[in-house]
């Protein structure tokens, strides 16, 4: 899945709860190991400031990020 500007502004109106969810599941489905996180208040809001920041380049950086270690998890 792919991430844009826009769909980042839909996912930063969502409650923290949703927001940590959809997060793990997107770093699941790209082979992260994300038991046993629970991010604090915090952290959320970290997140969701580097988020709103976020340009498309940086999206489509991260998004790159994500498959060279999915791709980098399924040859071992």
């Amino acid at each position: 899945m792919m991430l844009d500007k826009k769909s980042v502004d839909l996912l930063l109106r969502l409650g923290d709860d949703q927001l940590v969810a959809i997060i793990k599941k997107l770093a699941s489905d790209a082979g992260v190991n994300v038991s046993g996180i629970n991010p604090s208040k915090e952290q959320i809001a970290g997140i969701r400031q580097a988020l709103s920041l976020a340009t498309d380049e940086d999206l489509k950086r991260a998004a790159d990020l994500l498959q060279s270690f999915k791709n980098t998890q399924s040859n071992k």
